[in-house]
């Protein structure tokens, strides 16, 4: 009788230490109480979207779907070959992947990699009429690029990084990255163990903040007729690669910019990481004598009416000669070497009529000698070769020195 009335009296000594102090083995009841019931909820924010200078959508957040595979339970995979099958047959491609995973020991739910993740819609709904057991999907963010190949190199891609978040990898995603960059937001309140929000809980939000939208100056409509006629060069060439650009006359502004080969950002089957249009210097050839031109027209040199000697042009020990092998055409106007694309009516313009001191002003004043900034992330470097008076006049018809296109 008296060992029940201690142990009462201990038990009971117990409960008003714990209720005075709160604490049990230095531990804070109220706060385990209160981190057992906090719940938290992600807020998901979208990147921005990119449009054309029209407002078509080039790049996008949307739903899109990941594939899972169920391989216990009661609505799990049957026949994992024929599964496999099927599945590659509406993706195109990966029955010896999927079959890979369906066969893997020990685990109940399997996913499908790259292979299985980014599903469209249409693709989601393809697979489901199948009727396949054990195959779900959950829904999930993903950049979206709905018009696949198309400016692939100046819209670039994102992808997420190893938190979630949808980084910029190249192209316009990467270089506006800080502007088109999302923060999810986050709830946080007090819930039961299923997470039910419970009554007269407080909750605490934190809003999203969407990423900033970019405007480009492409114009889809003319980037199509571009990624058009780049292709079918392509099938009749078959060129090692391909630069295309177009660009408003009085502006300056790129209404299209393609470069092949080119890659679908959906996919992001990358085989060339550089966008070659501005990554890589070139000689311009017979588009330099443009400027030429243009120079000496504006310093009032430039006489069409008169006569030059075509066919070659000494400067020293070197020959400059015409694209016909140096033969020429006989003594003819500037304005008929200029239809004709004379390298020697050019290096005259250069060399004597403008001389390298205004020639050389001109080439800076058109930006010739520099990098152009543009908006894109990776673009090369400029040289124009101008010590030497064989180097000045070689820049006037657009060989020796070397510019990105």
């Amino acid at each position: 009788m008296i060992f029940f009335l201690l142990l009462f009296l201990l038990l009971l000594a117990r409960f008003f230490y714990i209720q005075s102090t709160g604490t049990v083995h230095n531990q804070d009841l109220d706060a385990l109480a209160k981190q057992k019931h906090s719940k938290k909820g992600v807020l998901e924010a979208n990147r921005g979207t990119i449009y054309d200078q029209n407002g078509h959508v080039l790049a996008q957040d949307a739903n899109s779907y990941k594939m899972v595979a169920a391989l216990k339970g009661a609505n799990s995979v049957e026949n994992k070959e024929d599964t496999a099958k099927k599945i590659a047959g509406v993706l195109g491609k990966g029955e010896e992947d999927i079959l890979a995973s369906l066969n893997k020991e020990g685990r109940s739910q399997v996913e499908f990699g790259t292979l299985g993740k980014d599903l469209t819609k249409e693709k989601k709904e393809q697979i489901e009429a199948l009727k396949l057991p054990g195959i779900s999907f959950i829904t999930e963010n993903a950049r979206v690029y709905p018009n696949g190949d198309f400016a692939s190199y100046v819209i670039g891609h994102a992808k997420p990084n190893e938190n979630g978040t949808s980084v910029g990898q190249f192209g316009i995603e990467k270089s506006l990255d800080k502007y088109l960059s999302a923060s999810n937001g986050e709830v946080a309140y007090t819930g039961d163990r299923k997470g039910v929000s419970l009554d007269g809980g407080k909750v605490n939000v934190k809003a999203p903040k969407n990423g900033d939208n970019a405007y480009l100056t492409i114009d889809q409509r003319v980037q199509s007729y571009l990624e058009d006629a780049m292709k079918a060069a392509s099938k009749q060439y078959e060129p090692e690669s391909l630069i295309g650009i177009v660009a408003d006359p009085k502006t300056g502004k790129i209404l299209a910019m393609s470069t092949k080969p080119s890659y679908d950002p959906n996919d992001r089957q990358i085989k060339y990481f550089f966008n070659d249009a501005i990554a890589n210097a070139f000689e311009p050839g017979s588009t330099m004598k443009i400027f030429t031109l243009a120079a000496a027209i504006n310093e009032g040199v430039y006489k069409g009416q008169d006569y030059y000697q075509s066919g070659t042009y000494q400067v020293g020990n070197r020959k400059i000669k015409d694209h016909n092998g140096g033969a020429g055409w006989g003594s003819i106007t500037f304005d008929e070497g200029v239809e004709r694309s004379s390298n020697v009516a050019f290096a005259i313009l250069g060399d004597q009529k403008l001389g390298p001191e205004r020639f050389r002003k001109y080439i800076h004043s058109f930006g010739l000698d520099e990098k152009t900034n543009i908006d894109l992330s990776g673009e090369g470097s400029n040289t124009i070769l101008f010590d030497q008076q064989i180097q000045q006049v070689t820049t006037a018809f657009g060989q020796g020195s070397t510019v990105t296109p």
